[in-house]
């Protein structure tokens, strides 16, 4: 592959896009008082990850991935033994002094793990059903139990996202779904005390407004605030003096929505659709089942956190502790949604050339 026809081969709005909303969660967190000289340094090991990912040919993760399952679920194990506890959750390990999140890696971990195995037969039968659910079952406990329930329903949905992609039959949707029916009366057991008081506020945040219904209330109130234009970016009470709790991570939407109002939230939900479409499309022109199986997973991956995040920012859905992709301060989540695209533009890279009619400056997606 030459130089000239590999670089016809990319898809260069989508490294665009995603630099753009980096930028945006940069202001956001330096509005938020974040330390976002930090946030940048992140932002550049992401970039760099971004350009491996993407020069990296990902079609050598086939071979890889038992190796890349059985790292993942080390990695969740040493997190119960050896990790670092903050805000009630057991979920950071410190590799060289940097505070590493294996529940951030491990969503991308399984992506890559499930579009191994779900790409090596045209269709999904129940004995690879059953592969894949246990090959997904104990990831998904170790981070429960951390615990992390945000991380927990991303798993949920890139699994059965998946196994939808890759093929699965009515029969076998309506099995799992009786299954997870039947196991659902077992999450509050598993779920710590705050984690209950939070799905049970959401219903009635007024019920405890100083106590768990805070959170959601203040995070309504300065979404509220930022009327149609917002207050203006380094301004909005609720952000400037510290009303928004976590306000850098967990609700730094909330943050966005006071100081660029209802018109700025929506320039940024239509740049994470942009996004999202430029990754559909990847997968859609995908040169093979993995390519499009590993594409098609990092989607699922982006949309649930956008859908959850925002969500619980306006009171949508219950607060389950999930990063805003590229807005949200922190390194694992970071460089993890970087190295997810790099991974999908190496899909891109790898598909077909262009058609003649396309070489003019118009792409197929």
């Amino acid at each position: 592959m030459t130089g000239i026809s590999a670089w016809r081969r990319l898809d260069r709005a989508q490294p665009l896009i995603a630099g753009v909303l980096a930028l945006v969660g940069l202001m956001t967190i330096y509005s938020a008082g974040a330390d976002w000289g930090r946030q940048l340094a992140w932002v550049g090991l992401g970039a760099i990850t971004y350009a491996a990912a993407a020069w990296f040919d990902y079609r050598r993760l086939l071979a890889l991935a038992p190796g890349i399952y059985a790292g993942m679920l080390l990695a969740l194990v040493a997190v119960h033994l050896v990790g670092h506890s903050a805000l009630g959750a057991r979920r950071w390990l410190s590799i060289a002094g940097f505070p590493l999140e294996p529940s951030e890696l491990s969503k991308l971990l399984l992506v890559v793990v499930m579009a191994a195995l779900l790409s090596r037969a045209e269709t999904l039968s129940w004995r690879r059903l059953g592969i894949a659910l246990l090959m997904a079952g104990p990831a998904a406990a170790l981070i429960v139990t951390q615990p992390d329930l945000g991380t927990t329903i991303v798993f949920t949905a890139i699994f059965a996202g998946m196994l939808f992609v890759a093929g699965a039959r009515p029969a076998q949707i309506l099995t799992l779904a009786a299954a997870a029916a039947v196991t659902l009366p077992l999450l509050p057991v598993l779920l710590h005390g705050y984690q209950r008081a939070r799905l049970a506020i959401f219903l009635d945040p007024n019920s405890d407004p100083l106590g768990a219904g805070y959170n959601l209330l203040q995070a309504r109130i300065a979404v509220g605030a930022g009327g149609f234009f917002g207050q203006g970016w380094l301004h909005g009470l609720q952000g400037q003096l510290g009303f928004v709790p976590e306000r850098a991570t967990d609700f730094v939407f909330a943050i966005f929505a006071e100081q660029f109002g209802l018109f700025g939230s929506l320039v940024l939900i239509a740049l994470f659709g942009a996004l999202l479409i430029r990754v559909l499309g990847s997968a859609a022109m995908a040169p093979d089942r993995f390519g499009r199986l590993l594409a098609a997973g990092v989607f699922v991956m982006l949309l649930v956190q956008v859908m959850e995040n925002i969500g619980m920012n306006v009171g949508l859905l219950p607060i389950a502790g999930i990063p805003l992709p590229l807005i949200s301060y922190g390194g694992s989540a970071t460089i993890t949604t970087m190295a997810a695209l790099g991974l999908v533009q190496s899909v891109v890279r790898r598909r077909a050339p262009p058609p003649a009619a396309f070489e003019g400056g118009l792409r197929p997606i």
